[in-house]
């Protein structure tokens, strides 16, 4: 069996796509941009200078610390506090959009009402009268066993209930 002669080169394709694709990488995502910002605000350090002997906070000063900051290494100016217009500029403020007013509201085209629909029909009567022809033949039922004697107390405090029960829903034939 022969070793391949591009296994070498296999090895070195990932290599050269990574390559290729950190040269078309924008300058913001590479080291080697010259102005770009701090990343970060400026660190506050507590600095003891010796001839009043307390500690003071500074704001990374060089002169009294001796040390440079990362951005004075590399360069990079200060940023400068933005500027506000004062009230006696000649540049008067400029108006975005349109310079006609607005249209008047009442011109413009309305959208369509909606069409009022018929109330919902109470459904309540038909289920009382539903209710009614469940209750009805077994209340029949215990008015014979009542009239005969066969129901007990439990029995008669159900035909009471159920009683009540069929005029609560309305039923004429209820006593």
């Amino acid at each position: 069996m022969t070793a391949s002669p591009w296994l070498p080169l296999r090895r070195l394709v990932p290599l050269a796509a990574l390559t290729a694709l950190a040269a078309c990488a924008p300058s913001e995502f590479r080291d080697d941009a010259p102005g770009r910002a701090q990343a970060f605000p400026p660190v506050r350090t507590q600095t003891l200078t010796p001839s009043a002997g307390t500690p003071s906070a500074a704001l990374d000063a060089p002169a009294q610390t001796g040390r440079r900051t990362w951005s004075q290494t590399q360069g990079v100016p200060p940023k400068a506090a933005p500027s506000r217009p004062n009230d006696d500029d000649p540049q008067p403020r400029r108006r975005r959009g349109s310079s006609s007013p607005p249209p008047d509201p009442a011109a413009l085209p309305q959208p369509p009402r909606p069409v009022p629909l018929p109330p919902v029909p109470s459904t309540q009567a038909a289920t009382d009268a539903f209710k009614r022809d469940l209750i009805r033949p077994e209340v029949d039922r215990m008015r014979t066993d009542d009239a005969m004697g066969r129901l007990d107390p439990l029995g008669q405090r159900d035909l009471m209930r159920r009683e009540n029960d069929l005029r609560q829903l309305g039923d004429p034939l209820a006593r």
